[in-house]
């Protein structure tokens, strides 16, 4: 248990208890007509890391233009994946035809005894047309597959540069309102004056109820019904001090958290900003990189696809709503 302090001591760590308590109460000023009390600093708020780096509007213009990249790369996406679609049905049905068209002529062939009549001709013409068609589409989806697979990944990587930039700008926003909002509640003056004329009160009473814990106190090595208040302070250590101090303005902002939230009319519902919608992903969208984006696996399948592609569109190209050949 902490045993008595000299006089010195006391006249020491009662300095010290007074700076701390000094900082846990508001200051005896005039209350402020909007924006924070000068002098008043933040120990357990603190600002989104974006606050001061950019703006609303740079992140607004920033989001206007990747939505506008993801948008046409999702629809060139969409064009290339029903195309490889229509591709892989038509090179289905020459197959289909080709195999009836082989079988159908050697049927005629050996019922007419070897004899190559019209029909056996045509079937054989119609095989290798089949055939030779076959072959061209095959050829057309070799070339289409490692585009398609490249224009996904493209187009994946614009959704996730969306929505990371949608984030930013929807953080940035509701931050901006509610410094916003609580400027304008500081302007209401009378309201603040009565405010700063009673929170003293309620702060002084939780430190009182703090001093008077005896769970609290006991992890001290205080009795803590010895007496009431605040008295401790001056046999306590110095650590134990700012510990007690400390324990003090948790419980005091505690407090004034949970009277400011029984007056809010919380909204469960996400904030959302009008014409920052991101559209829902396509089935045929999704990039599968093993469940996860993998900075390192990304670019070099990226580089691999390219190798096999016959043409590698710039990064202009790819974003351009030219669609001439």
């Amino acid at each position: 248990m902490n045993q008595p302090a000299t006089t010195s001591q006391q006249s020491d760590r009662a300095s010290s208890e007074g700076q701390t308590m000094e900082t846990a109460q508001p200051e005896a000023q005039a209350p402020a007509k909007g924006g924070k009390v000068p002098g008043r600093t933040f120990n357990y708020f603190s600002p989104p890391d974006i606050v001061g780096i950019t703006s609303e509007e740079e992140l607004s213009l920033s989001l206007e233009k990747q939505q506008k990249s993801y948008n046409t790369r999702r629809r060139k996406l969409t064009e290339t994946c029903s195309e490889l679609d229509r591709l892989k049905k038509t090179l289905s049905a020459l197959e289909q035809q080709e195999k009836e068209a082989d079988g159908q002529w050697k049927l005629s062939f050996v019922k007419g005894f070897g004899k190559q009549s019209k029909t056996v001709r045509d079937k054989i013409k119609q095989k290798a047309q089949s055939k030779l068609e076959a072959e061209q589409i095959r050829e057309m989806i070799a070339l289409l597959e490692p585009q398609a697979q490249w224009l996904k990944m493209h187009t994946y990587l614009a959704r996730k540069y969306l929505v990371e930039v949608r984030g930013r700008l929807l953080e940035l926003t509701a931050h901006n309102r509610l410094i916003s909002a609580l400027d304008e509640l500081s302007q209401n003056t009378d309201c603040m004056a009565q405010l700063a004329e009673v929170v003293p009160n309620l702060l002084d009473r939780i430190a009182t109820d703090t001093c008077n814990d005896h769970g609290l106190m006991a992890t001290l090595g205080i009795d803590a019904g010895m007496q009431k208040g605040q008295a401790y302070f001056a046999v306590l250590s110095r650590d134990d001090t700012v510990q007690l101090s400390h324990e003090i303005t948790k419980r005091q902002k505690a407090a004034l958290g949970e009277l400011f939230l029984s007056r809010i009319p919380i909204n469960k519902k996400k904030m959302t900003i009008p014409g920052t919608e991101v559209p829902e992903r396509l089935a045929f969208e999704d990039y599968d990189d093993g469940g996860y984006y993998s900075p390192i696996r990304f670019p070099r399948e990226l580089k691999e696809l390219e190798a096999q592609m016959g043409y590698v569109p710039t990064m202009e190209e790819l974003d351009s709503d030219d669609t001439a050949a």
